[in-house]
């Protein structure tokens, strides 16, 4: 059972949230915070395996949270929550050293899925953000030696530009003789909140919404 420490800047946010995981039952929550300085006090002392922080504490100032994180505790993995997603905020985050971002909006499973997700090793990008992402990050390889891209391992680049014309997993995984689950190891796809989600959203839990 991993640890994983809460911290968006509405605290009945955070209180939705560890419900939803308390009830999921994979994972603990041993703490939560609304400042920057709280998770910075906090999870030195706690250790958590994963942080799911608000981008507005995450990636406002320099260096960011989670580069002063990353720093301390370089074990520990970060996902952000954004109440709106936008390719320099997913690029932000990635340089930063943040393994995703999930918006606020697209349904309490995508989050707990984005959560788990995570915690597997794996990295969450909205599908739908893709394309401009490869983009932007074949533009930062052709000025720049380390970047995001030239990190990535052959077969990674090979799945992410696939995704970037549009592919479905199971497409790619029989073009790169490769299973689909290997496929969302690379790149974890992050549909809008299925209709299970608006009905469980829709029935008036204070559960937190999210977006791709």
């Amino acid at each position: 059972m991993a640890r994983v420490f809460l911290a968006d800047c509405q605290p009945l946010f955070n209180e939705a949230l560890e419900a939803l995981i308390a009830r999921d039952g994979h994972n603990e929550v041993v703490g939560q915070a609304s400042t920057a300085a709280q998770v910075s006090e906090s999870v030195v002392h706690l250790k958590p395996d994963l942080v799911v922080l608000d981008a507005d504490l995450g990636l406002t100032n320099r260096p960011t949270l989670v580069e002063t994180i990353l720093q301390d505790l370089a074990e520990t993995k970060v996902i952000l929550l954004a109440q709106e997603t936008d390719i320099d905020l997913l690029l932000l985050a990635i340089r930063s050293g943040a393994l995703g971002v999930v918006g606020k909006k697209s349904g309490t499973q995508t989050v707990l899925r984005a959560v788990q997700a995570v915690l597997d090793g794996e990295g969450v990008v909205p599908r739908a953000m893709l394309p401009e992402l490869f983009r932007r990050l074949i533009d930062l390889g052709d000025r720049a030696s380390d970047t995001p891209l030239s990190r990535l391992s052959p077969r990674e680049r090979e799945v992410l530009a696939l995704l970037g014309r549009g592919w479905s997993n199971a497409k790619i995984g029989d073009a790169l003789f490769i299973s689909p689950h290997t496929v969302r190891t690379h790149v974890q796809e992050q549909d809008a909140g299925d209709k299970g989600d608006a009905d469980e959203d829709s029935s008036g839990n204070d559960t937190p919404q999210t977006a791709s």
